[in-house]
């Protein structure tokens, strides 16, 4: 059997916000909130486009006396168990995503630091090629 591929329902990028030498964090665009309320108004709409949605079953009786889709799914406790589940699913990765956004904390030093200052600081030192080698190598460790 071929292995499946999911595909995310949504995409977010991490982006570096803030000032450069100054206070910066990664985050999330769009926000997990913003995800949240997408699915939120989403599942809305869909069980509010079942108002005006009647079964077939019921074609035999009177306008008035049938029973849209909507009051059918209302009813339904496995569909309110999902309906339940979906609104409230962004909830539970918000500790993974932070624990994922607190991973790019180890190159803080590449916004916090003043780049000219230590250039500056590094050419003070008349570095020699050996110098520049070491210098290098510390980036290779990322």
């Amino acid at each position: 059997m071929p292995k499946q591929i999911l595909k995310p329902f949504f995409e977010v990028d991490v982006h570096l916000e803030g000032t450069v030498g100054g206070e910066a964090n990664c985050t999330l665009k769009p926000t997990l909130g913003e995800v949240q309320s997408a699915i939120n108004r989403a599942a809305s709409h869909v069980l509010k486009s079942t108002k005006n949605v009647q079964n077939w079953n019921q074609k035999d009786q009177p306008e008035e006396l049938r029973e849209p889709f909507y009051d059918w799914i209302a009813k339904d406790k496995e569909i309110v168990k999902v309906i339940l589940l979906l609104t409230g699913s962004i909830q539970g990765t918000k500790n993974s995503v932070g624990r994922f956004l607190i991973g790019f904390n180890r190159f803080d030093w590449l916004w916090k630091k003043n780049q000219e200052q230590e250039l500056k600081k590094f050419n003070a030192t008349d570095p020699q090629l050996e110098d520049f080698e070491e210098k290098l190598n510390e980036f290779s460790d990322f």
